[in-house]
């Protein structure tokens, strides 16, 4: 399969939704996306993180939408997605996650019920009621990994569960979009950035150790606005941001869509080297 450098949409004038995007690596893709000319609509539960996320977007000049939602409500869920209907989305960037940690032992129903509800359930329903939108001109849906998606931990038996279900429903669904102009991937950080479980006031209660050892995810952009570029030309792949974005800084686009089997961590199956 040869890929096109120019088949890759310009960001400029579409728009995206990122989910959890008030902090962490979801508040990096959204002003990636926002300075590539993209209007973002941040969704995120914490009112107050996430209206200083959008104040901070829109003070650089970007386009922003700001939405309290919470993805594991149902109600709320389709609410967004109906208002979304009518806009010009093309990016879907499903980043918003729990990480509590339980040992198995002790592992409390609803400790795994609410994990898998915002992790997996929010996400896999979200991107079906938005399916309609993305496949009418064309889109991008980015599903956010981590190790955990491919490795087990301690204590984290649900968050991994919900992670290697993330893996799952991506390869599924990129089946079943085969032959339209929708892409969809897993992306794991690849960089050490603020665990999501951190609200930004706990973040700065941090120790001085941790807090330096958190890099800024705005060092991810390339990659994001790479995977976000994308209309069905690669589907089903699992790529480290880290490793793609150094890729993009140091060959090109071109040259990255010519090596995208070498440079992702899964490729399909039935993906045509040629």
């Amino acid at each position: 399969m040869i890929l096109d450098a120019a088949e890759l949409e310009s960001l400029e004038g579409v728009d995206a939704l990122v989910t959890g995007a008030s902090r962490g690596l979801g508040f990096g893709i959204a002003r990636a996306f926002a300075a590539a000319g993209t209007r973002v609509w941040l969704v995120a539960e914490l009112e107050d993180e996430l209206h200083a996320a959008a104040e901070q977007i829109s003070e650089q000049g970007g386009q922003v939408e700001a939405r309290v939602v919470d993805l594991a409500d149902r109600e709320q869920r389709m609410a967004l997605a109906d208002e979304l209907s009518a806009a010009p989305l093309r990016v879907l960037v499903n980043n918003a996650a729990i990480l509590e940690r339980q040992a198995v032992a002790d592992l409390e129903a609803e400790h795994w019920d609410r994990t898998l509800a915002v992790n997996l359930t929010a996400p896999v329903l979200l991107t079906r009621d938005l399916m309609p939108v993305l496949k009418r001109d064309g889109g991008s849906i980015i599903n956010i990994s981590s190790r955990a998606g491919v490795l087990g931990f301690s204590d984290q038996a649900a968050y991994c569960a919900s992670k290697f279900g993330m893996e799952a429903f991506t390869r599924c669904l990129a089946l079943e979009l085969d032959g339209t102009r929708v892409s969809v991937n897993t992306v794991t950080p690849g960089l050490p950035i603020k665990p999501t479980s951190l609200t930004n006031s706990e973040a700065e209660d941090s120790g001085p150790a941790d807090r330096n050892a958190w890099n800024d995810p705005i060092e991810l952009a390339p990659a994001f606005r790479f995977l976000a570029g994308l209309r069905g030309e690669v589907r089903g792949f699992r790529f480290d941001a880290l490793t793609l974005s150094r890729a993009l800084e140091e060959i090109g686009v071109e040259r990255a869509l010519e090596r995208i089997h070498t440079l992702a961590e899964h490729v399909p199956r039935d993906y045509e080297v040629t």
